[in-house]
């Protein structure tokens, strides 16, 4: 993906750096501002379960390290790997993603169920966090290689619009989840 349209920060002014980065970065503004209002809109759910506030940054924070680590792989192995499969790719990661997710989510459900010892909460907890991790495919992989598609380098786009598009997903999912198990 280090190709001849990546930009080389060395090499470029200052007001071409901001005019390649800051609307990357306005957009995520943006998208931070909807997220809150997603969690407005589960606010009566909120309400009945405060516990859930205090791990929104947990859920946003675990999925987002997962993304964040794949798009590293994924930017590298395809400059090491010019003809790289990208299903192949995709399907070893979601495989490799599920199995981190499962051993995170089920980590949080014990540690959650012994500190709250609340099997409702801890099911949301695990739930939640294991399909935020799992979303994290979209956001680490198919992000970056969209953006080397369309050839926008991957390294000024990928991150900030693939952290917020994961945040809105995460953020989503817990409390679609949340409002399912706790009513």
């Amino acid at each position: 993906m280090i190709k001849e349209h990546a930009d080389n920060v060395m090499r470029m002014s200052t007001k071409t750096a901001l005019i390649h980065r800051t609307p990357w970065l306005l957009i995520g503004l943006f998208g931070g501002i909807f997220s809150a209002k997603i969690v407005e809109f589960f606010e009566t759910t909120l309400q009945r379960n405060i516990i859930l506030a205090a791990f929104i940054p947990l859920i946003v924070y675990m999925a987002d390290a997962v993304g964040t680590q794949m798009e590293s792989f994924i930017i590298r192995d395809a400059a090491i790997h010019p003809k790289l499969n990208f299903t192949k790719y995709l399907f070893k990661q979601i495989f490799v993603v599920s199995m981190m997710g499962v051993l995170i989510s089920g980590s949080l459900f014990l540690i959650s169920l012994y500190l709250y010892n609340n099997v409702s909460v801890s099911l949301t907890l695990a739930l939640s966090l294991f399909f935020a991790i799992l979303s994290s495919v979209v956001t680490g992989l198919i992000i970056p290689f969209l953006f080397e598609r369309t050839r926008l380098d991957p390294a000024n786009a990928s991150g900030p619009i693939a952290t917020i598009i994961q945040d809105i997903l995460s953020v989503s999912i817990y409390f679609f989840i949340a409002s399912v198990i706790l009513r």
